[in-house]
């Protein structure tokens, strides 16, 4: 029976693939640091280049999806910092969010539900006015 152009499991493995070098340059390990099995290592010989190609375009997603989320998080800090900035020094404040202009609250609101979303943080509907 014929294999698929592209099999989604030899991908996902692909994927995982740590190209740093290591001591033990027969075993193949994964970007955690952990040892592909016998099983795993056998498959992925086994791979076909629309399979290379497969995971090469899902880590170049995956980079992509990262590079994103840092860009949301720092426009969030840049955002909130502004506001800090503008206290005195050695104050504090309780509910920086109450400082905020209404245009600048709506969008440390929008991005702070990407950032909550894309790190699989509990959001809250909405902050007390503390």
């Amino acid at each position: 029976m014929p294999h698929p152009s592209v099999r989604p499991n030899v991908v996902v493995l692909l994927t995982e693939v740590d190209s740093a070098p290591r001591d033990d340059r027969s075993r193949l390990y994964r970007r955690d640091g952990t040892v592909f099995t016998d099983a795993e290592h056998d498959l992925i010989r086994t791979c076909t280049p629309e399979e290379i190609d497969a995971a090469n375009e899902q880590r170049w997603l995956e980079a992509e999806w990262a590079r994103e989320t840092h860009e949301i998080e720092k426009a969030l800090v840049d955002l909130v910092t502004k506001y800090i900035e503008q206290l005195p020094d050695g104050s504090l404040c309780s509910n920086i969010y109450a400082t905020m202009t209404d245009e600048d609250y709506a969008e440390c609101d929008r991005l702070a539900k990407i950032v909550a979303a894309r790190r699989g943080i509990e959001y809250p509907a909405e902050h007390e006015d503390s």
